[in-house]
């Protein structure tokens, strides 16, 4: 009995360590080792075994109010495409709220304003070594982020109209125009980031600099809520997300957050308990419909 504890508990410490939220896989194998079976003695889904306890809290999150939509809305997956950045241990096993994206929707679909683009409002790049992250905000609060490196991260949403207008606030072309760009530390081809400013007529404004090296506060104080927006949306996984709110239907194929191609063969009627096989690894899961989002990317790139 001792053995099994140590066993179980060395899973779930090495999931957590990992990326913060468990993967697929590792959910699998913690429910596996915990439940003896995963679903007790029931055929089927069923009600997950107490003895799981505080581990599978990511499994029962309550969710906020999202867009309804099939897999056609839900974004394609690349290969390398991750979920999210890492959520600080101290967070990572209970659910948090994120203030900067308080009252933010998902941006499902087209975002085109009278079918054309949205005017652009802000860019802030950072890279560092190989990693590179950049926040662009849009006209209508549209933002969107993308992150390279190791792995990728492509996110979107809308955020609410006070949010945009405080945001645009801080950062504005006459503010980043009072930064003398000779005052600035040089960027170099491992630390450099750039923030541009738009004016009304398309027109912008742009300073370059060293992030490593210490900044004017003039400077510190635009690209300040940036960066928080930025670090709020690469953890989030819900509204960000094209996965939650989708309602799967047999046959739609997802790839998880580690990079394996899963089918829906069924949702269980009345329980709203998604079956899905992997087409990759001998494997068949279930996850909660609310859930999905947790540890699907989107669905399989054509």
């Amino acid at each position: 009995m001792e053995n099994h504890r140590e066993a179980s508990g060395g899973r779930a410490q090495r999931a957590r360590t990992r990326f913060g939220w468990p993967s697929l896989r590792d959910t699998v194998l913690i429910l596996a080792t915990l439940c003896r079976g995963g679903w007790g003695n029931q055929r089927g889904p069923g009600p997950v075994a107490p003895a799981a306890g505080g581990l599978l809290v990511v499994l029962l999150c309550a969710t906020t109010a999202l867009a309804q939509h099939d897999i056609s809305q839900v974004e394609p997956a690349p290969p390398d495409t991750q979920i999210s950045t890492p959520i600080p241990m101290k967070r990572a096993w209970k659910k948090y709220d994120i203030p900067d994206l308080a009252g933010a929707k998902q941006a499902i679909g087209s975002q085109l304003i009278d079918g054309r683009l949205r005017k652009p409002l802000l860019d802030f790049i950072t890279a560092q070594n190989m990693i590179e992250q950049r926040i662009s905000v849009f006209e209508g609060g549209l933002v969107i982020v993308k992150m390279t490196g190791a792995s990728t991260i492509n996110k979107k949403l809308l955020i609410p109209e006070d949010a945009l207008k405080s945001y645009v606030a801080a950062a504005s072309v006459e503010a980043l125009s009072a930064v003398d760009q000779q005052a600035l530390a040089l960027p170099d081809p491992r630390s450099r980031s750039l923030l541009r400013v738009y004016d009304a007529g398309g027109k912008f404004v742009e300073r370059t600099f060293n992030p490593t090296r210490v900044l004017p506060k003039t400077l510190n104080d635009q690209i300040a809520p940036l960066r928080d927006l930025l670090r709020a949306v690469s953890e989030d996984r819900e509204v960000t997300s094209s996965v939650a709110g989708y309602e799967p239907k047999s046959g739609d194929e997802l790839v998880s957050d580690d990079q394996q191609l899963y089918r829906v063969i069924r949702v269980v009627e009345g329980s709203d308990v998604v079956e899905l096989k992997c087409l990759t690894a001998p494997t068949t899961v279930f996850v909660a419909k609310k859930d999905l989002h947790l540890y699907f990317v989107g669905r399989r790139a054509e």
